[in-house]
């Protein structure tokens, strides 16, 4: 790219050409730091890889209970700990209410006898 010598603008605004120049300059120094961040993110990735199976493998279960059963994240509140180290996830108010599922009602209502 070639940039012009300061005061040398050509019909442009002085500050739309120092925006422009800035705006270059950081995409420069961004996509040039980027390289080096992916390849640490290989590399802790490589690391983490047998940890993180073990972890699903583990949580695999319990975690699809729980999508089961949440449907909708976007229905609940962040997380709140608590002092005693309990995880409190409340329901937003604006949330359809909650029905919970009958034990042994199928999709149509019916129930198995």
């Amino acid at each position: 790219m070639q940039r012009s010598p300061p005061g040398a603008e050509t019909g442009e605004d002085e500050n739309s050409s120092k925006m422009k120049q800035g705006l270059q300059l950081f995409l420069d120094g961004l996509s040039g730091g980027m390289g080096q961040t992916f390849d640490g993110m290989g590399q802790m990735a490589e690391d983490a890889a047998p940890a993180l199976r073990d972890l699903f493998a583990r949580l695999g279960p319990a975690w699809q209970e729980v999508l089961d059963q949440v449907k909708d994240f976007s229905d609940y509140e962040a997380p709140q700990i608590l002092p005693n180290g309990d995880i409190l996830i409340r329901r937003k108010e604006e949330a359809p209410e909650y029905v919970p599922a009958v034990p042994g009602e199928n999709e149509d209502g019916s129930v198995d006898l």
